[in-house]
């Protein structure tokens, strides 16, 4: 009898894109599987049609006045109700939670069918849904050892399995596709662009232009800034390339010397297992404060410089690019210790962490 695994994911790329990738390793191993997310996966998920989906409409009380709050406990109520019937009908083997407060409903419901409940957490702290989770998931599987306020309750059911990729990321051979006399810049903003990179990094690439060098860009942006920042490029005569969504992020991530990134845990294993060396510009205000906690991470290992927001200015971004490009062996330094952070076998090493339970 063919085994069966629902998925739960938030809906932003940071949780949706794991979600996918070993929706699709464990889909093309025979096994039946549905993803149960919110409405904003569908931008990431047109692509994946071989994808069942259901789609759940809940809330988070976090951060509402008390009657914002009663509505959300409400919704919450419907959809764990909702989950109910799904676990009924669908009669699952596992549940697999990747986070996100959509994750909470069907992952609260395995509870009334016995249902085995594993939890994947990718950033360097345990999310709120997830640390929740904790309690009644059979095991935690996490990218990297968390230190940061780790219930100390969840030690002995908790594995490092490493990031979940694409496997065209796992699988590349690192052969970069750069230009002898160019200086590729690739910016990645996260799954929603950044506007302030927009605002910033244009009049720094012309500086360094104008500095003698010959630079490239890749740059993502949000919708409304992408007709400013062609005109302004081409007007300067930067050779570029803007877009709001690159579904062959590799390529970028392969043909860059360095990257300007917001700092999600995905995000940042990509550039690493790309050999990207990348100036992080953690998002303020995240959840928990989890992106300058994935920066500082990567900052420890050598990997990358961080920026943070209140200091991302023109002055400072500039004078940090020329420092890196007038000093090459800080991009080689960076690339060597990226190597030592790259893990292929997370596939393998989740797969035996659950065969006791499918």
């Amino acid at each position: 009898m063919t085994k069966k695994i629902i998925f739960s994911s938030g809906g932003t790329g940071g949780h949706i894109f794991p979600a996918i990738n070993l929706m699709k390793h464990f889909f093309n191993k025979g096994y039946k599987v549905l993803l149960v997310t919110d409405t904003r996966a569908n931008f990431f998920l047109k692509n994946f049609t071989d994808i069942e989906t259901f789609i759940l409409k809940t809330d988070t009380p976090t951060g509402k006045n008390f009657f914002r709050k009663l509505i959300s406990i409400f919704n919450i109520l419907l959809s764990i109700i909702k989950s109910i019937i799904l676990l009924k009908k669908e009669k699952p083997d596992l549940i697999f939670g990747f986070g996100g407060y959509v994750s909470f409903p069907i992952s609260f419901a395995s509870r009334f069918f016995n249902v085995p409940l594993v939890i994947y957490e990718n950033n360097m702290i345990l999310g709120r849904t997830n640390k929740y989770l904790g309690s009644f998931s059979k095991k935690i599987l996490v990218a990297k050892k968390i230190d940061k306020n780790f219930p100390k309750k969840f030690i002995n059911k908790t594995s490092e399995v490493g990031i979940v990729l694409d496997k065209s990321i796992l699988d590349n051979s690192f052969i970069k596709k750069t230009e002898e006399n160019n200086f590729s810049i690739l910016v990645l903003g996260g799954s929603q662009g950044a506007e302030i990179f927009g605002d910033i990094v244009p009049s720094v690439i012309k500086k360094i232009k104008d500095s003698g060098y010959t630079v490239n860009i890749d740059q993502q942006c949000i919708s409304k800034q992408k007709k400013f920042l062609t005109d302004f490029y081409d007007t300067n005569k930067i050779k570029n390339n803007i877009f709001e969504f690159e579904k062959n992020i590799l390529n970028l991530i392969l043909s860059a010397d360095l990257a300007i990134s917001r700092c999600g845990a995905s995000t940042t294993a990509e550039l690493v297992y790309g050999r990207t060396p990348f100036i992080a510009v953690p998002l303020q205000g995240s959840i928990d404060n989890h992106q300058l906690l994935n920066a500082k991470y990567y900052e420890n290992k050598g990997c990358c410089w961080i920026l943070d927001q209140d200091n991302f200015s023109s002055y400072n971004l500039f004078n940090l690019i020329i420092s890196i490009i007038k000093d090459k062996t800080k991009i080689e330094f960076a690339k060597q210790n990226m190597t030592k952070e790259i893990n292929r076998d997370v596939y393998n090493n989740i797969e035996k962490e659950i065969k006791e339970f499918i």
